[in-house]
Protein backbone atom coordinates (compact mmCIF):
# COMPACT_ATOMS: atom_id res chain seq x y z
CA UNK A 1 0.00 0.00 0.00
CA UNK A 2 2.91 2.31 0.77
CA UNK A 3 4.34 1.78 -2.38
CA UNK A 4 1.37 2.46 -4.18
CA UNK A 5 1.20 5.65 -2.62
CA UNK A 6 4.46 6.66 -3.17
CA UNK A 7 4.38 5.81 -6.43
CA UNK A 8 1.10 8.13 -6.97
CA UNK A 9 2.65 10.96 -5.18
CA UNK A 10 5.41 10.24 -7.44
CA UNK A 11 3.12 10.49 -10.89
CA UNK A 12 1.65 13.82 -9.23
CA UNK A 13 4.10 15.60 -8.54
CA UNK A 14 6.30 14.63 -11.86
CA UNK A 15 2.90 15.84 -13.73
CA UNK A 16 2.54 19.32 -11.76
CA UNK A 17 6.50 19.71 -12.82
CA UNK A 18 5.92 18.92 -16.06
CA UNK A 19 2.60 20.23 -16.62
CA UNK A 20 3.07 23.09 -19.45
CA UNK A 21 2.79 26.83 -18.46
CA UNK A 22 0.12 28.88 -19.70
CA UNK A 23 1.44 31.91 -21.62
CA UNK A 24 -0.53 35.44 -20.96
CA UNK A 25 -2.05 36.75 -23.98
CA UNK A 26 -0.32 40.11 -24.27
CA UNK A 27 -2.71 42.90 -23.77
CA UNK A 28 -3.08 44.70 -27.08
CA UNK A 29 -4.71 48.86 -27.80
CA UNK A 30 -4.98 50.61 -30.64
CA UNK A 31 -2.35 53.40 -30.92
CA UNK A 32 -2.60 56.10 -28.67
CA UNK A 33 -4.11 53.89 -26.20
CA UNK A 34 -2.37 52.79 -22.64
CA UNK A 35 -1.12 48.91 -21.87
CA UNK A 36 -0.06 48.35 -18.39
CA UNK A 37 2.97 46.67 -17.59
CA UNK A 38 2.82 44.95 -13.88
CA UNK A 39 5.52 43.50 -12.06
CA UNK A 40 7.17 42.10 -9.15
CA UNK A 41 3.71 41.08 -7.79
CA UNK A 42 2.11 44.27 -8.93
CA UNK A 43 5.07 46.00 -6.27
CA UNK A 44 5.53 48.14 -10.20
CA UNK A 45 3.01 49.47 -12.82
CA UNK A 46 4.53 50.91 -15.82
CA UNK A 47 2.25 52.87 -18.28
CA UNK A 48 2.99 52.79 -21.45
CA UNK A 49 0.98 54.62 -24.53
CA UNK A 50 2.24 54.54 -28.49
CA UNK A 51 1.21 57.22 -30.77
CA UNK A 52 1.96 57.67 -34.32
CA UNK A 53 4.15 55.34 -35.99
CA UNK A 54 5.03 56.36 -39.26
CA UNK A 55 8.59 56.88 -41.47
CA UNK A 56 10.67 59.35 -39.81
CA UNK A 57 12.08 62.54 -41.49
CA UNK A 58 14.40 63.19 -38.30
CA UNK A 59 18.17 62.01 -38.29
CA UNK A 60 20.50 60.15 -36.47
CA UNK A 61 23.84 60.94 -36.44
CA UNK A 62 26.86 58.24 -36.18
CA UNK A 63 24.52 55.97 -37.14
CA UNK A 64 24.53 54.17 -40.39
CA UNK A 65 21.02 52.92 -41.40
CA UNK A 66 20.32 49.62 -43.05
CA UNK A 67 17.10 50.51 -44.21
CA UNK A 68 14.62 53.88 -43.90
CA UNK A 69 14.11 55.30 -40.40
CA UNK A 70 10.95 55.02 -38.48
CA UNK A 71 9.58 56.73 -35.45
CA UNK A 72 6.58 56.17 -33.12
CA UNK A 73 6.06 58.71 -30.30
CA UNK A 74 6.07 57.15 -26.63
CA UNK A 75 4.55 58.34 -23.29
CA UNK A 76 5.62 56.24 -20.45
CA UNK A 77 4.79 56.86 -16.54
CA UNK A 78 5.66 55.45 -13.25
CA UNK A 79 1.99 54.58 -11.98
CA UNK A 80 3.06 52.65 -9.32
CA UNK A 81 6.78 52.40 -7.00
CA UNK A 82 10.13 53.34 -9.39
CA UNK A 83 10.10 52.55 -13.07
CA UNK A 84 13.70 52.17 -15.37
CA UNK A 85 11.47 52.28 -18.50
CA UNK A 86 13.46 49.02 -20.32
CA UNK A 87 13.78 50.57 -24.23
CA UNK A 88 14.98 47.76 -25.77
CA UNK A 89 12.14 45.44 -25.27
CA UNK A 90 10.46 47.50 -28.20
CA UNK A 91 10.40 46.23 -31.78
CA UNK A 92 7.50 47.77 -34.58
CA UNK A 93 6.59 44.43 -36.73
CA UNK A 94 5.01 43.99 -40.43
CA UNK A 95 4.16 40.67 -41.14
CA UNK A 96 6.38 38.60 -39.82
CA UNK A 97 9.21 41.21 -39.92
CA UNK A 98 10.44 42.58 -36.65
CA UNK A 99 12.67 45.78 -36.24
CA UNK A 100 14.11 46.60 -33.11
CA UNK A 101 14.06 49.50 -31.73
CA UNK A 102 17.58 51.77 -31.96
CA UNK A 103 17.83 52.19 -28.50
CA UNK A 104 21.69 52.61 -28.57
CA UNK A 105 20.97 55.55 -30.84
CA UNK A 106 20.74 58.72 -28.58
CA UNK A 107 18.88 61.66 -29.80
CA UNK A 108 17.72 64.88 -28.31
CA UNK A 109 14.06 63.62 -29.82
CA UNK A 110 14.32 59.93 -27.95
CA UNK A 111 12.42 58.60 -24.89
CA UNK A 112 14.82 58.57 -22.28
CA UNK A 113 15.79 54.97 -20.45
CA UNK A 114 16.15 57.26 -16.70
CA UNK A 115 14.55 56.06 -14.13
CA UNK A 116 11.02 57.75 -13.17
CA UNK A 117 9.98 57.76 -9.32
CA UNK A 118 6.01 56.84 -8.75
CA UNK A 119 4.13 59.63 -10.66
CA UNK A 120 6.90 61.01 -13.23
CA UNK A 121 6.05 60.81 -16.86
CA UNK A 122 8.70 60.86 -19.86
CA UNK A 123 8.25 61.11 -23.33
CA UNK A 124 10.25 61.42 -26.80
CA UNK A 125 10.61 59.13 -29.89
CA UNK A 126 11.37 55.66 -30.36
CA UNK A 127 13.14 54.78 -34.06
CA UNK A 128 12.98 51.72 -36.12
CA UNK A 129 15.77 50.79 -39.01
CA UNK A 130 13.34 49.28 -41.71
CA UNK A 131 14.83 46.78 -44.28
CA UNK A 132 11.11 45.51 -45.31
CA UNK A 133 7.42 45.90 -45.27
CA UNK A 134 6.38 48.96 -43.38
CA UNK A 135 5.44 47.85 -40.00
CA UNK A 136 1.98 47.88 -38.46
CA UNK A 137 1.98 47.47 -35.16
CA UNK A 138 4.41 48.20 -32.21
CA UNK A 139 5.54 45.29 -29.92
CA UNK A 140 6.70 45.18 -25.90
CA UNK A 141 8.59 41.83 -25.96
CA UNK A 142 10.65 40.95 -22.52
CA UNK A 143 12.98 38.45 -24.49
CA UNK A 144 10.22 35.71 -24.53
CA UNK A 145 6.42 36.80 -25.29
CA UNK A 146 4.47 39.54 -26.45
CA UNK A 147 3.71 41.39 -22.95
CA UNK A 148 2.29 44.65 -25.17
CA UNK A 149 0.88 45.38 -28.46
CA UNK A 150 0.18 48.93 -30.33
CA UNK A 151 -1.93 48.80 -33.73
Amino acid sequence: MRMKAAALAAAVSLSVVLAPVAAAEPSVDKFGGWNHLVDNGGQVITIWKITDLKPSTDTIPGYPLAGKLWEATAKVRAAKGTVTPIIPDFNARANGASYPVLWQAATPQGISGATLQQGDTSWGKLYFDVTGPAPTSVVYNNGVEDLLVWK
